[in-house]
Parts: C-alpha cells; structure tokens; sequence
C-alpha cells in the first residue's frame, strides 16, 4: 500500500538517477511536502495545487532552476536540494 500511494497518488516515479513527480491527488489538497533522501542527498519537495486541478504538472524546479523535462536529476553530494512542483 505505501507503494501504490507513493507511485498512484503521489506521483513519484524513479528512473535511474532521476525522480519525476507526476501526482494525481484530489483537487481539494492545497499541496504536499515529502522530505526524499537519496544516498548522501536529501531533497525536500513541495508539490503546489493552487489552481485546484489535482494532476498536471505545470513546472519543476529544482534549487530554483528549472528542470529539463520535468526531471529531477538524483545527486549523491550530501546537499539539501528544493524541488518545486506546481500543478494546473
């Protein structure tokens, strides 16, 4: 179950050394917070549904920047890395 709830409900996709965060989340959730931790790296990811469409990802950013494609790429550099994803 924690599974299908990171994967269906969350979105979160691994493949390889990136992440893509694709939720499908009900359209009354303002947002959510997950703190990831990949080997030495953590990031704290902020999914944002302000429009109130619950799927459909708008932009990705990571540590302010935007990232290509959508994807997250996954360092091992014992940094603390924002991601933010908006929805609508």
């Amino acid at each position: 179950m924690y599974r299908v709830a990171l994967e269906a409900i969350l979105g979160f996709r691994l493949a390889g050394e990136t992440l893509r965060v694709e939720p499908c989340v009900p359209s009354g959730w303002p947002g959510y917070e997950v703190s990831y931790r990949h080997r030495s790296a953590t990031s704290r990811i902020l999914v944002e549904n302000a429009a109130g469409t619950g799927h459909g990802v708008r932009s990705v950013t990571v540590d302010g920047r935007t990232a290509e494609g959508g994807a997250v790429p996954l360092r091992d550099d014992g940094g603390e890395h924002d991601v933010r994803v908006t929805l609508g």
